[in-house]
């Protein structure tokens, strides 16, 4: 898809999506998220710093295979056990 289609898909989207004030609410949280600059991310980032550092140091450790991770298809088959999905 072209940049002209993705455009255009877009406009027609959002045309539908802000007549529901509360998606509008979310809209403009993404849209406030997207805009941080990295002089501002340590101040009006949404996600704390030491959010970013739990998960560099979870992936530090599967990827030198400290922990093990688990099938995707396991994952799934778990969740619908326990949840009904």
């Amino acid at each position: 898809m072209g940049a002209i289609e993705l455009r255009d898909k877009l406009i027609k989207q959002f045309e539908i999506f802000i007549q529901d004030e509360s998606k509008l609410v979310t809209l403009d949280g993404v849209f406030d998220s997207m805009n941080v600059s990295p002089s501002d991310s340590n101040t009006n980032s949404l996600i704390p710093e030491q959010h970013y550092k739990v998960v560099e140091v979870r992936r530090d450790k599967r990827l030198n295979s400290e922990t093990q991770g688990k099938n995707w298809d396991d994952v799934k088959l778990e969740l619908k056990k326990k949840y009904g999905f």
